[in-house]
């Protein structure tokens, strides 16, 4: 046993294994495409506001630059004007330019004044601060500035970023006429600068390395600003992880970059480009992915615990298994043997019911042949020979009903049969049973007595050949198992209605030979009678019982009865009934059948069996109909085909042919281009007896359904309704 046991171990582990990796490989890809997401949306954002912070920074700063100059060059044209005035006055109000120039320095809030020629020699100057004059030089001379002498309209500014950070703003002006140019300048402090400017360092210094990356801002390829003070004056070039992403030349997009000469890991890193400058941002490989580590590990160690779980329920359940396979094996053993029982008591039943068919499908065909036999022998007796003809119909006839009740409890224990759907009258239906009934009870002095009909809703839905089969059931046998000179009481009655459904009882009471306590147990079993010259005293089969018993079920109703032995016995049927809520008034009394009936009726008759075809047209002969035979379907449509319209008054029509079936023709007929094809009365003449064989025949077209053999009374009333 444990032999058997290690494969299917090896087996479960194999498989477990296989499950890990895929739910590790899932799990990785997962979380590490979750954290690479997550760290282009954080990398994305911070380069986005840093971006947009320098703009915003840039603009403020020239701004500031702009303003600072624009107040210089405006001192520096005022002092222009007003040097000029002074040299020109008539009186001198003062001795010299030089005197001057300190009082304007102070009252133009300058750092300093400088009186050019024009070549660019300082001729007088007053500065606060002299250190600044070396700075001034390589400004002066240049042409841009020189050229103000011969364009007095014209300005000069510019901004000198001084080695310390500070600014210096120099202006210059000149008046026309005059030989000299007014240069003015003003020094902004380092500390203010500082202090004051917005500066791009102080915008990423507020980010951290190790949260937030690596973040560089750089005008051209030198690093201006970084959260990095180490990257600061650095060429871009210089730093591996910039110089790689650079090289990518992707922007607005994270990207991956490595190099071997940077070790194991990579980078992550995002850029976007400025109005006047680009923002970096990168990620050391391991600080991108933070979660998938311990997803990882979660993973790994929750699937070990359930595989180990999974695992201990395997070796607690194994040992409960072996002891519930050895019980099942005691139990299938057992099972075998009343199987075996079983078996044996099947075959018995099927040879008591091979037995008991052959006996009784014998014993009528036995019947017939001997009344022939009989009759042939007294040819010219024609008492005897009425004798013998009766006896044959009553032999055939117990043979027919042998073969209704197989065929009828064949059909309901496989599940085929089909409930119709359809309007009919319960006291019309019952009328009709009874009147068939009489002439059986009649000969042995039975009477049947239906005086009690209470029923509100007498129209209903539902499907009448089972309930009329139901109802014929029980009321044959009240006639078969009575005594001569008995009575049979019927009653139907509405016990309850919700205004939608009737529930309606059907009682049947017989003064027959009743039923022991013993057989009422066992009287819905088939081919179950009470004594064993039954078949040959009554006459019965015993499938009545259990068809009445099973149809009652189908139709979701109910069948009890009560039996005392030597005083008769009472039947309850109650079935649920939809109501017709379209029911049209009946008509008080119908024409009865004679024998005149069909005279001048032209009928075509389609039925490819030779025997049957002489009985039917020698039936439809005998009431007076004009016959005209066709062997086969296509043979019947191409005879009405041929014929004059209202030739034919109605069609008989076998349902299984050859050439073409009784359906096809059907509809083959309805389908012609003439106005009779419509409307001609087609009715279907065949052994399937059943619902569904009544609604296929419908569905074809055909207006009734006549079951064979056929019923002489039944044929001439049903062709007499559509009589012309």
């Amino acid at each position: 046993m444990a032999a058997k046991r290690l494969p299917r171990l090896n087996g479960f582990w194999l498989l477990s294994v296989l499950i890990g990796m895929l739910l590790l490989v899932s799990i990785s890809f997962y979380s590490a495409n979750t954290d690479i997401a997550t760290a282009e949306d954080a990398l994305s954002t911070r380069v986005d506001y840093i971006k947009e912070q320098c703009a915003d920074y840039s603009s403020l700063n020239l701004a500031s630059e702009a303003k600072s100059l624009l107040r210089v060059t405006e001192s520096a044209q005022q002092c222009a004007r007003d040097i000029w005035y002074l040299t020109e006055k008539p009186d001198d109000l003062y001795p010299a330019a030089e005197d001057v120039l300190p009082h304007f320095v102070e009252n133009h809030y300058l750092t300093g004044l400088l009186l050019l020629s024009r070549d660019g020699q300082i001729t007088k100057s007053y500065c606060k601060e002299e250190a600044l004059l070396p700075l001034l030089n390589k400004v002066l001379t240049t042409d841009s500035l020189l050229d103000v002498a011969d364009h007095p309209k014209k300005t000069y500014a510019v901004r000198l970023v001084c080695g310390d950070d500070s600014f210096l703003d120099i202006a210059a002006s000149a008046r026309e006429g005059a030989d000299c140019i007014i240069v003015a300048f003003y020094h902004t402090p380092a500390e203010y600068v500082h202090t004051y400017k917005l500066s791009y360092q102080h915008l990423v210094s507020g980010f951290h390395i190790a949260t937030d990356g690596t973040l560089a801002v750089a005008s051209g390829n030198k690093i201006i600003a970084a959260n990095d003070e180490s990257l600061l004056g650095l060429s871009t070039d210089e730093v591996a992880p910039l110089q790689l992403i650079k090289q990518r030349g992707v922007y607005d997009r994270m990207v991956y970059v490595r190099d071997t000469g940077m070790g194991t890991s990579g980078y992550f890193g995002y850029t976007e480009k400025g109005r006047d400058c680009y923002v970096y941002a990168f990620l050391p490989e391991a600080a991108v992915f933070t979660t998938t580590p311990k997803n990882i590990i979660f993973v790994v160690i929750s699937y070990t615990l359930i595989i180990l779980l999974i695992e201990l329920v395997r070796r607690r359940t194994m040992h409960s298994y072996q002891e519930e396979k050895l019980l099942q094996e005691k139990a299938y053993q057992k099972s075998l043997e009343k199987a075996a029982r079983k078996a044996e008591a099947a075959n018995v039943a099927k040879t008591e019911f091979l037995q008991r068919m052959s006996h009784d499908i014998r014993t009528p065909i036995n019947g017939i042949r001997g009344m022939v036999e009989i009759g042939d022998h007294y040819a010219d007796d024609m008492t005897k020979q009425a004798e013998c003809r009766r006896k044959i119909w009553d032999a055939s006839g117990f043979l027919l009903e042998l073969v209704n009740e197989v065929l009828d409890m064949g059909k309901l224990e496989s599940g085929e049969v089909v409930l119709e759907h359809r309007p009919f009258n319960m006291v019309k239906l019952l009328t009709g049973l009874q009147d068939v009934l009489e002439k059986q009870a009649a000969g042995r002095g039975i009477r049947i007595l239906c005086d009690d009909i209470d029923l509100p809703h007498p129209d209903l839905i539902g499907s009448p050949i089972h309930v009329k089969r139901l109802m014929m059931n029980i009321m044959s046998n009240t006639v078969k198992y009575n005594k001569d000179n008995g009575t049979i009481t019927m009653t139907l009655r509405e016990e309850r209605c919700d205004g939608k459904t009737a529930w309606v009882k059907f009682t049947c009471a017989d003064t027959g030979i009743g039923m022991s306590e013993e057989f009422q147990k066992h009287i819905f079993e088939p081919f179950t009678q009470e004594v064993l010259d039954a078949r040959s005293t009554y006459g019965g089969t015993g499938l009545g019982m259990p068809i009445a018993k099973s149809l009652a079920d189908k139709m979701g109703g109910t069948i009890t009865f009560e039996s005392r032995q030597g005083v008769g016995t009472t039947y309850y049927i109650t079935l649920p009934l939809e109501i017709d809520p379209n029911a049209a008034p009946q008509p008080e009394t119908e024409k009865p059948a004679d024998d005149a009936t069909l005279q001048g009726v032209n009928i075509l008759l389609a039925e490819d069996n030779d025997l049957n075809l002489e009985i039917a047209q020698f039936l439809l002969e005998n009431a007076g109909a004009t016959v005209t035979a066709a062997r086969n379907g296509q043979e019947a449509v191409d005879i009405f085909a041929a014929s004059r319209p209202g030739e034919f008054d109605a069609i008989l029509m076998d349902v299984m042919m050859p050439v073409m079936d009784g359906y096809t023709a059907t509809r083959t007929i309805r389908r012609l281009d003439r106005p009779d094809a419509g409307r001609i009365p087609i009715l279907a003449m065949t052994a399937n007896a059943f619902a569904e064989d009544r609604r296929r025949a419908y569905e074809a077209g055909m207006n009734e359904h006549l079951t064979k053999p056929l019923e002489t009374e039944l044929v001439i009333k049903t062709l007499a309704k559509y009589r012309k």
